[in-house]
């Protein structure tokens, strides 16, 4: 995982935008329900596993910076 310095707070990010989101997902199943919130269907996607968080994002005309807090705040929450 990736510990990529966010805008957010001065906090190190669990998450960054190179992360990919197949790991992303296996790793911290919590993160699912943002991706299915946000109608990215990622889960069994056959990309998921080489596409990462910024692709994905940019696919789907997502913000990256708000995507990854909530990605984040997903993570905290689970733990």
């Amino acid at each position: 995982m990736s510990s990529y310095q966010g805008s957010t707070a001065g906090a190190a990010r669990r998450v960054g935008p190179e992360t990919l989101v197949g790991d992303l997902m296996s790793d911290y199943r919590a993160t699912i329900a943002v991706f299915i919130r946000h109608k990215m269907m990622c889960i069994g996607c056959p990309v998921a596993r080489i596409h990462d968080v910024e692709e994905a994002c940019r696919e789907h005309g997502i913000p990256l910076e708000r995507f990854l807090g909530e990605l984040d705040a997903a993570i905290a929450g689970a733990a």
